[in-house]
Order: C-alpha cells, then structure tokens, then sequence
C-alpha cells in the first residue's frame, strides 16, 4: 500500500479549531472520499484537551523531549491509503458524479474549492494551501478493532537518537519495541509507521511544481516540520482510563521506558479524534474498476 499522512493547519483568520472539525469532516471528507480508486481514509483532529490534562502528572513520566507548541503547528491529518504512487497522484482525477433514478449523472455540487478556505492558505491566496504531505511505511501490529461507538486514539511519535543508524534504528522499534507495546493490556489496535525519508515523495507528481510545497519557503517549513518526528504508533483503546491503565499502570511500564530511553530522542502523545471515512482495505485490489 502507498500509505499518507496530510498534516492540515487550519485557516486562523476564518475558523476555530471546532470551525474546521466541522468543515473539514463535514463537508470536505463529503468530497475527498471520491478521490479516484481510494483504499482508506481516515482523519485525525487532535482532541481539544491535552492528554496532559487528563492523565495528570503520569504524563510527564512517559515523555521524553516533546517539541514545544507542536499542536499549533496542525490541527488535524488524514491518511489515506492507495495500491502505489502512481494510483496517489493520480488520485485527484475527478469522480463528479452521483447515483440518480436514472444511474450516474454528473454532481453539480462536487468541489474540493473550498480547501484554501479551510485549510492555511499561502500568502492569503484563494487557490492554494499549506500542507504536510508525508509518505509513512506501515506495519499493522494488531489489527483495529473499531465497534459501534467511539473509541479512544492515541498517537505516540517518536523520533530516533541522532547518531543512531537508519536501518539497526527501525529494526529496535519495529522488533524489540513494538513486540513489548503490543503486550499491553487493553489495546484495541496497534499500527507501526515510520516516515519515508523523502519528504517530496507524496507530493512529486501530486502538486505541480510550480506549487507552494516545491518553493523555497515551502521546503523549509516542511523539512522543519518532518525533523521533528520520525514516526508514529497508532494505539486504540476504549478510553483515556484503558491507556492510562494499559500503558503508565501495567506491569511493563519500566521496560518500555527503558527502551525508550535507549531508542528514542524524543517520545510524545498526542489524543486525536478519528473519524472513519474509508475503512482501509489493505488486501490485493480487484482487476476492475473500484471505490
């Protein structure tokens, strides 16, 4: 799978944090879901209370080195699953239509216009918009269990010691660490992601080059962005009191400290509301035509 993570910071001129929950799982994700052959979509709004908050001062004791003011940096990222690149950047190929009684006719009302509203737009511009687009390499650890209610999401990123090398790096964590985070008790789900270490590779062919994400001022802001994490663990839990349990009370707790201690620089968290647009099918694609 050709997997994305979309960080999105809203437009702060026109909306609240809750404003762009509202238009972006609303009425954006309404359009978006008809990008051409997606496989998943999921988006993610950081929840409006800090897990800091919530936990209390336990938080503190499972941190390391969190980047300050990170959460003013987005609000909210999709991800979004396709079978390759070549399908992702061809993704934005339209699919106006809609089924009437007389089959598929073309939709009057598709747009995805209402982005540089909704999203930071560049230098005031009403064309085009800031992002983070990202490649990740996914490993599924456990698979998500999602019943009919919400659940609780954690992301926990993660960013490697700086003379740590690439590949013994990825095998710590995708081996020794998340063998010992899945034996938690309580989870839900368990999703393992390490960035790509390409950061044009999610965009080259999917924006023009002539787009904001290709200019200078672009590549910094998005190099600065991408340097702060190298990855990130999706957990699932019934609630805050099942990761607080699971995690800061279980029996393992000093062990993965240790771990982390000894793999990462940096270890945050990060409560986000997900919202289920596509439920990811990671199994081979049909040869036909699918949505």
């Amino acid at each position: 799978m050709f997997k994305v993570f979309a960080f999105l910071k809203r437009n702060t001129k026109l909306l609240s944090h809750d404003d762009y929950r509202a238009g972006h799982v609303g009425f954006h994700c309404c359009n978006s879901r008809r990008l051409k052959n997606i496989r998943g979509y999921l988006v993610n709004i950081w929840a409006n209370v800090g897990l800091a908050s919530k936990i209390g001062a336990d938080y503190d004791k499972i941190i390391i080195d969190e980047p300050s003011g990170f959460l003013n940096l987005w609000d909210g990222f999709p991800e979004v699953y396709f079978d390759d690149a070549s399908s992702w950047s061809r993704a934005a190929t339209a699919e106006p239509n809609r089924a009437t009684e007389t089959g598929l006719s073309i939709d009057p009302d598709w747009t995805l216009a209402d982005a540089p509203l909704l999203f930071d737009p560049v230098n005031s511009s009403l064309t085009e918009f800031k992002s983070n687009h990202l490649q990740m390499n996914e490993t599924v650890v456990i698979s998500v269990d999602r019943p009919e209610r919400k659940i609780t999401k954690i992301i926990q990123f993660f960013k490697k010691r700086p003379m740590s090398d690439d590949i013994e790096f990825r095998q710590m964590v995708s081996q020794n660490y998340v063998t010992k985070l899945a034996q938690i008790d309580g989870l839900k789900g368990l999703v393992l992601n390490f960035r790509g270490p390409d950061i044009d590779s999610a965009i080259r062919d999917f924006y023009p080059d002539t787009a904001w994400h290709f200019s200078e001022q672009g590549q910094t802001e998005r190099f600065q962005f991408a340097s702060l994490w190298d990855g990130v663990i999706e957990m699932y839990f019934d609630n805050i009191g099942g990761f607080k349990e699971g995690r800061i009370h279980s029996a393992i707790n000093q062990e993965l400290l240790s771990l982390e201690k000894n793999v990462f620089s940096s270890v945050w968290y990060v409560e986000v509301d997900e919202n289920v647009i596509i439920i990811p099918n990671r199994n081979p694609a049909p040869a036909f035509y699918h949505r």
